[in-house]
């Protein structure tokens, strides 16, 4: 196990990943921005997944809630890959090469954000172990790894240099707590018995479209039902949403709204990847 690993003395970690984080900051800056080059997410679920890895659970759970507010990605194997090489480094270390095992599709750009949210997280979930390990020697109990790794001195520094790392998250975890308490839960979907291949479609897409905090919030205040109309060559769906429900039938309803000509490729895309979201979030540390 590297020196970086979880197994290691936390303020040693903590030093070494703070290290890695510093010349990083701007890229990690960036990707918390608009126009980020990690869309937000799949930096949350990069993230809560980096956090799973090294078994900081309270960490896992605020971006997963975050995660949660935005609604869910639409994943594929880059992800998966990215996931996999974002843990291999986390335990790893900061040393180890920090481009290999990533996808050939990412940007530049992409492999500087994902390099900056893994020493973060790994630096921040350190952070977090010092505090524990500090408040375990004020008790009195022993270190899980021995007394050679310190003083009571070096832990209340590492500590402290990790305040600045976890105060912001911590903050993010309390504004989260509150908004998933207040956000309605996921609008129910109700499909037709016998849906045609564009109802299944997009019984796929739609949870995927209004998961979001906004688009939860804005089914579940709709009052009345609005009937918009899909159609793909000569086959059609119609969607209706409000009442804190997403209901398809087969066909145009004669009360539709508008209708809109959809790609058939661009749906049967789309479903395949809501298909195997759940899938993928399975495989993934937790």
């Amino acid at each position: 196990m590297s020196p970086a690993g979880p197994g290691s003395d936390a303020g040693h970690r903590l030093a070494v990943w703070g290290r890695a984080l510093v010349p990083r900051v701007p890229d990690l800056v960036r990707a918390y921005l608009p126009g980020s080059p990690i869309d937000a997410r799949r930096r949350e679920l990069l993230v809560a997944t980096v956090a799973a890895g090294l078994g900081c659970d309270r960490l896992e759970r605020v971006h997963r809630d975050w995660h949660d507010l935005l609604g869910p990605p639409e994943l594929s194997e880059v992800d998966d890959d990215v996931a996999a090489w974002a843990i291999a480094i986390a335990l790893g270390g900061p040393d180890a090469e920090p481009s290999v095992g990533l996808p050939e599709e990412l940007t530049g750009a992409s492999r500087r954000a994902a390099m900056a949210l893994v020493a973060h997280t790994a630096a921040s979930v350190a952070s977090i172990d010092a505090t524990a390990e500090l408040v375990r020697r004020l008790r009195g109990e022993r270190s899980e790894h021995g007394e050679q790794e310190g003083g009571l001195a070096g832990r209340l520094l590492a500590s402290m240099a990790g305040l600045a790392l976890v105060t912001p998250t911590a903050a993010v975890g309390a504004v989260v707590a509150v908004a998933g308490r207040l956000v309605p839960p996921p609008a129910a979907l109700e499909l037709a018995e016998d849906p045609n291949l564009l109802a299944q479609l997009l019984s796929e897409t739609l949870p995927t479209w209004f998961g979001s905090a906004w688009g939860r919030t804005f089914v579940a205040a709709l009052p009345a039902a609005i009937p918009v109309g899909v159609s793909s060559g000569r086959t059609g769906a119609t969607v209706r949403v409000g009442e804190g429900r997403l209901r398809i039938t087969n066909g145009i309803d004669p009360d539709v709204w508008a209708v809109f000509d959809g790609e058939i490729d661009a749906l049967v895309r789309a479903g395949s990847l809501s298909l195997t979201r759940e899938l993928r979030a399975d495989r993934l540390p937790r």
